[in-house]
C-alpha cells in the first residue's frame, strides 16, 4: 500500500476564484436606467429614441435594444454617444470580460460605424478627448441583419470604476445600429467562501482523502503535472472521502469546488 503524504499547499493556487456577473442589461426597460445619451451632432435624433425596429408587418426586426439611427425618413449623420451606468471593478481580478451584441439592417444600407470606449468618466467633455479602444464598421462583412456577439477584455481596468461607452458616428444614410445587451463578468477573489465554509482536508492511513465543510461540497478533481485529469468526482455532502489508492506516485494538483467557487492545493503521493 502506498504511503501518501501532503507536503505543502501550493501557495499560488490557494485562493479560490468565481466568475461573477458585475453588470448586465438587455434593454427590456425602455427607460434605460442609469444610461446617459449625448447627441453631439445636434440633430435631435439620439440613442434610445426607439427600443425596437419594426418590420412593417406588425412584428419586430430586433429584440428590445439600444438603438441609434443613420436614417429616419431622411439621411442622418449621427454622432451619438451612449454611456453606461458606473460599473464597479474595484474588487475584480483575473479575467474581466465585456460582452455585447450588435445588429444592423439586413439590406445593402448596413454599414454602421461605431467606436467603443472604456472610460473612468461619464462627462462628454472628457469622452471627446479620448482615443477609442475599438472601432469597426458593421455590415457587408457577413454580419448583415444577423446579431453578432463581441467580446472585449477589461482585465486592465481591474480595481477601477468604469463606464462602457458606445459612439455611433462617421456614417450616413444607412439605417440603424442596435445593441441588444451588455454584460460584464469578472473573476473575483473568493477566499471568503472557503474561509466561511470552514473547509478542511486530510489523508488518513488508508490513503483516503477526507474533505469537510459546513456546506455541501460540489466536486473534487486531481491533475498530474502534465495537466492530465486523473480523477474527477462529483460530491454532494458536507463530508466526503476519496480513495486515492489507484493513483501512481507523483505530484498532483487537487481542486475542490464549493458553491461555484474553487480552491486548489498541491499533494505528493509517494
Amino acid at each position: 500500500m502506498k504511503k501518501i503524504t501532503f507536503i505543502f499547499i501550493l501557495l499560488i493556487g490557494i485562493v479560490g476564484f468565481a466568475q461573477q456577473q458585475v453588470y448586465f442589461t438587455d434593454f427590456t426597460d425602455d427607460t434605460y436606467p442609469g444610461w446617459i445619451f449625448y447627441d453631439e451632432d445636434g440633430d435631435g435624433n439620439n440613442w434610445g429614441d426607439q427600443n425596437q425596429i419594426e418590420d412593417g408587418m406588425g412584428g419586430f426586426i430586433t429584440p428590445p435594444s439600444l438603438i441609434s439611427r443613420s436614417w429616419q425618413g431622411s439621411p442622418l449623420t449621427p454622432d451619438n454617444w451612449a454611456v453606461s451606468p458606473a460599473i464597479d471593478l474595484t474588487n475584480a481580478s483575473g479575467t474581466i470580460d465585456l460582452e455585447y451584441i450588435t445588429q444592423v439592417a439586413a439590406q445593402s444600407w448596413d454599414e454602421e460605424k461605431y467606436s467603443l470606449y472604456i472610460s473612468t468618466s461619464d462627462d462628454i467633455n472628457t469622452l471627446t478627448t479620448l482615443t477609442a479602444d475599438f472601432t469597426e464598421t458593421l455590415g457587408d462583412a457577413g454580419d448583415t441583419g444577423t446579431p453578432v456577439t463581441h467580446n472585449f477584455d477589461l482585465s486592465g481596468f481591474a480595481g477601477q470604476t468604469v463606464y462602457v461607452v458606445f459612439r455611433h458616428w462617421d456614417c450616413t444614410d444607412e439605417d440603424f445600429l442596435a445593441i441588444h445587451s451588455v454584460e460584464v463578468t469578472a473573476q473575483t477573489l473568493d477566499v471568503d467562501t472557503f474561509e466561511a465554509s470552514n473547509f478542511n482536508y486530510f489523508v488518513d492511513s488508508r490513503n483516503t482523502l477526507n474533505l469537510s465543510a459546513n456546506q455541501a461540497l460540489d466536486e473534487v478533481s486531481l491533475h498530474n503535472l502534465l495537466g492530465q485529469n486523473v480523477l474527477s468526482q462529483k460530491l454532494g455532502s458536507n463530508n466526503e472521502s476519496i480513495d486515492l489508492n489507484g493513483l501512481t506516485s507523483g505530484v498532483y494538483l487537487t481542486k475542490v469546488q464549493i458553491n461555484g467557487s474553487s480552491k486548489t492545493f498541491k499533494i505528493v503521493i509517494k
